[in-house]
């Protein structure tokens, strides 16, 4: 029989006691624990008036009725721990106890705040065997025995006290055992949170063969007041009945309020929860005999029920720090829980899920990337007791909880999480960290974001079964907040989820988030700037562009640049990125041509990109694409402070006038949102510097860089920036013609003619040519009644019958020259006679116009004029056109040719307004074999 069999009856119906011999877990051992018990109940009531008698013999038929065990959740019940060690063969225990420690179950928590406590000092009480505590901080007793050589043993009660706690320990008790002292400092476990509490260390002065532990539900109810006692007692009776000056000692009672020390958990299931107790010796410190019950004596499983009586009554608020549209906003969200503290009531059940959901409209602002770090989670060490070693930069806000368990408010920060590098392994998630006494909460939250939208909804699931009042969590302001307001006011609202660990039925309530400033944004009215570094004429030079947006302007989607005529690149040698890898902008170093810098973000601070240490942003030259000849690939690795959101690709057409040679990019859809983080364009930076690459115009007139740009909205805004070259005079300007005929000299004959032009690198590109044959040639009318129209030419559908020749023109710029048919081409009426047309393809297409008329230069009969008014300003070393003679020739002779020496004039204009004329003698095949 157990030693506590012997315990006087006040004390065993206290609790319901499991003496259950388990498993030993740990270190192999021999057992030291004989038996160890754990009850909840009730407390124990008296019959009829509730009251002792008011004599010896009246309080002897007082009878005290038995606890029932209470596995009400949300309860107030006592709770009574109870161990006996092992005996030797002699009757003594065979080990002598050195540190007990008792885990109780998840949501099992006792509040000592609302008690009076004892000081050290009174506790102590020096010199008179006993503590001298006030009554009101009495929370329970101690039941012990002790066993010396030569005595029986000896069974006393010691009253239970609320200690006055150190800045590491939640709660402490204490009781004093004739001088010798015991201490049960509580704590919080890490990961679970649930709350142990142990006696560490304890003196081996005395024998102890068995002790029990009885800690009151509500201390101050009166039905403790027969137990309470500041002295010790000594209780006797074979069966463990209280000796006549125990039951002498009458009522002790406490004017203290009746407020609810211990709580059962506010969970309820069919698996049963745990309750551990683990003891070690001086002789075996460190090897640990431990027992975990799940049931009672009986086998009945320790499952709470009853959860659906608990109230739970969450509420919650939110404040920005701003209310302005499209502005970085601080975020202060007030979690409010009410833990009524009534000791006849049930407990507010505890919160097990919060979930928060932001307006739609609201958004992670990316500008908060800018220098900010990550908590990995070997930092945040969720799970154990070490402080969170997380990088200041990666701080978002912070955090303060308030719970009925502590006196102090507990103070801490919020963390953003590495990404992936999270228990969610997730892009975004957020760390809570907050110290309390000797331990520290640490609670993971989840943040998903809807990709198209990118709604905000942060998670917080599976939280410690602890009560606390109010929770609030502030996510700083300024320009690199965490959040972004919507573009347009409203009375936008969050959506707030709980649940509690009671019940899976969620309480759901609104959080209003008015915007109601700036309310007039909306707008498109972007900054727009673009040039070259160096605008000297002819000459290699970096090109940029950029483009600005303010807050509260509707975001850039597409944007449409065209470039001043002669403002060209140099595509020759440079190797192209293929499509496969555009479509990723994977493309070979080789086919770089430039960079780009991108700011994103709300607020005055945006984020820039490309990041020092992060990998570079990049613009490939590409081939065709969407009908243009050739593309621009950019490429934006979305790397940023803790953050790599991948690669934004976006391919940009770059088509080119057949007429002009003037360039126009136009670019895909620009991305709005990115894995769930909203791109807000700020400013756009476009540089194009490869070495040699882009060049300028030879002329110096006045022209600008044109741009449409779109919002997401749908808006268009039109933008320019004005352009000139400069040091246009300083370019020479000498170009050379040949001009020859070939085939039939003689009158009425139809000569092939062959021009062949030759310019100088480094000078001034030729703007006009006018060429007047010989007044011995004219336009042979045979041709003229089948020249090819526009539509047919548009459709690259021309007669053969309009085919007058073959044109070739040889440009640095390009790796091969471009070549094509010389057409008669209708104009539609504008001109007496069609038009003289070169239709050059290759790498790009260009069309050269001459306009054919007759003009009199003297007295003489009129001559024929062909006129290229509108010469692309580029780069030409050589240029070869031949028509063809005999039945397709377009020249007929008026006389013999070799019976005079024929001169045409020629007039060339260059783009910097220099000119070239020449009366050319045109070179014939007289006196040349046939076939020379």
């Amino acid at each position: 029989m157990t030693r506590f069999s012997r315990v006087p009856r006040l004390g065993t119906t206290l609790a319901l006691t499991l003496l259950l011999a388990l498993t030993v877990a740990g270190t192999a051992r021999a057992e030291l624990f004989e038996s160890v018990g754990m009850g909840l109940n009730y407390p124990p009531v008296l019959d009829r008036n509730g009251t002792l008698g008011d004599t010896q013999a009246e309080r002897e038929d007082d009878v005290l009725l038995p606890p029932v065990f209470q596995r009400q959740a949300g309860s107030h019940p006592d709770f009574t721990f109870a161990f006996e060690l092992n005996k030797n063969g002699e009757g003594f225990p065979a080990e002598t106890v050195r540190d007990v420690d008792v885990d109780l179950p998840r949501g099992m928590v006792g509040n000592p705040t609302g008690m009076a406590t004892c000081s050290t000092t009174l506790l102590i009480n020096p010199g008179n065997g006993g503590a001298d505590c006030p009554v009101a901080s009495q929370v329970g007793m101690v039941d012990i025995v002790v066993h010396w050589p030569g005595i029986p043993p000896t069974l006393s009660r010691i009253g239970l006290f609320n200690l006055a706690h150190g800045p590491e320990v939640p709660a402490r008790f204490g009781f004093n055992y004739s001088n010798v002292l015991g201490l049960i400092s509580a704590r919080v476990r890490p990961g679970d949170y649930g709350i142990s509490s142990g006696s560490m260390a304890i003196s081996n002065a005395q024998t102890v063969e068995s002790v029990r532990v009885t800690l009151w539900g509500v201390p101050a109810d009166s039905s403790h007041d027969v137990l309470r006692s500041k002295k010790v007692q000594q209780l006797g009776g074979e069966e463990g009945q209280p000796s006549t000056a125990y039951m002498e000692k009458g009522l002790i009672s406490t004017d203290t309020a009746r407020v609810p020390f211990l709580t059962a958990p506010t969970s309820c299931s069919e698996e049963p929860v745990s309750f551990v107790a683990r003891a070690d010796s001086w002789e075996n410190p460190g090897v640990w005999d431990e027992r975990t019950f799940t049931a009672d004596e009986n086998g009945v499983p320790f499952a709470f029920e009853g959860c659906e009586k608990l109230p739970f009554n969450p509420t919650a608020s939110a404040s920005l720090t701003t209310g302005a549209t499209d502005s970085p906003a601080g975020l202060t969200v007030d979690v409010d829980v009410p833990q009524p503290q009534d000791p006849d009531g049930l407990a507010e059940a505890h919160v097990r899920k919060v979930k928060v959901t932001l307006p739609q409209g609201f958004a992670v602002n990316a500008a908060s990337a800018n220098g900010l770090g990550s908590c990995s989670q070997d930092e945040i060490a969720l799970g154990t007791n070490d402080a969170p070693t997380c990088p200041d930069s990666s701080k978002l806000g912070t955090v303060t909880i308030d719970t009925p368990l502590l006196d102090e408010q507990l103070v801490g920060n919020v963390y953003l999480a590495k990404q992936n590098d999270n228990p969610f392994n997730s892009l975004l998630a957020m760390y809570i960290a907050v110290k309390g006494p000797g331990f520290y909460l640490k609670l993971p939250g989840k943040i998903d974001l809807d990709p198209v939208t990118g709604q905000v909804t942060t998670t917080f699931d599976d939280n410690p079964q602890l009560p606390f009042e109010k929770l609030r969590l502030e996510l700083d302001g300024g320009p690199r907040a965490a959040l972004t307001t919507p573009a347009a006011c409203g009375n936008y609202a969050a959506q707030a989820e709980f649940l509690s660990w009671a019940s899976d039925k969620p309480v759901m309530t609104s959080i209003p988030m008015p915007v109601d400033q700036n309310c007039a944004g909306g707008s498109f009215s972007p900054g727009f700037r673009a040039g070259t570094l160096d605008a000297t004429a002819g000459s290699f030079s970096p090109f940029f562009m950029r483009i600005t947006r303010g807050d509260g302007e509707q975001n850039l989607a597409a944007l449409t640049a065209t470039l001043p005529e002669g403002l060209l690149a140099k595509l020759a040698g440079v190797p192209l990125c293929g499509d496969a890898q555009a479509a990723t902008a994977e493309c070979p170093a080789g086919s770089q041509v430039g960079s780009v810098v991108v700011g994103a973000g709300s607020g005055s601070n945006p984020l820039y990109v490309p990041q020092a240490g992060k990998a570079p942003t990049a613009a490939y030259l590409a081939g065709p694409y969407k009908g243009a000849p050739y593309s621009l690939v950019v490429k934006v690795p979305a790397q940023a402070g803790p953050f790599d959101l991948g690669t934004v690709a976006v391919r940009n057409g770059l088509y080119i006038d057949p007429t002009t040679a003037q360039v126009t990019a136009k670019s895909d859809p620009l991305p709005q949102i990115l894995q769930g983080i909203p791109i807000a364009y700020r400013d756009v930076r476009v540089e194009v510097n490869r070495p040699n690459f882009t060049i300028n115009p030879t002329s110096c007139k006045a022209m600008k860089v044109t741009s449409t740009l779109t919002s997401a909205g749908g808006q268009s805004a039109s933008a320019a920036d004005g352009f000139r070259a400069s040091e246009c005079g300083e370019l020479g300007f000498g170009p050379q013609l040949k001009l020859s005929l070939k085939g039939k000299m003689n009158r009425t004959g139809n000569p092939a003619l062959k021009a062949v032009l030759k310019a100088p690198q480094g000078e001034a590109n030729i703007a006009k040519t006018t060429v007047i044959l010989p007044q011995s040639q004219f336009i042979d009318q045979s041709h003229i009644s089948n020249p090819c129209t526009m539509v047919q030419f548009n459709a690259d559908d021309c007669p053969a019958g309009s085919v007058l020749g073959q044109a070739t023109a040889y440009t640095p710029l390009l790796d091969k020259p471009l070549t094509g048919p010389v057409y008669f081409r209708s104009n539609g009426g504008a001109r007496e006679l069609p038009d003289l047309v070169a239709d050059l393809d290759g790498q790009i297409h260009v069309t050269l116009v001459g306009f054919i008329d007759s003009v009199k230069t003297g007295p003489e009969t009129s001559r024929v004029r062909t006129r290229f008014l509108n010469v692309p300003d580029a780069p030409v070393s050589k240029f070869v056109i031949r028509l063809a003679g005999g039945k397709k020739g377009l020249i007929e002779n008026s006389r013999n040719i070799c019976s005079f020496t024929p001169k045409a004039k020629v007039q060339m204009t260059g783009q910097n307004g220099k000119t070239a004329n020449s009366n050319l003698k045109l070179g014939t095949s007289c006196g040349k074999k046939k076939g020379a």
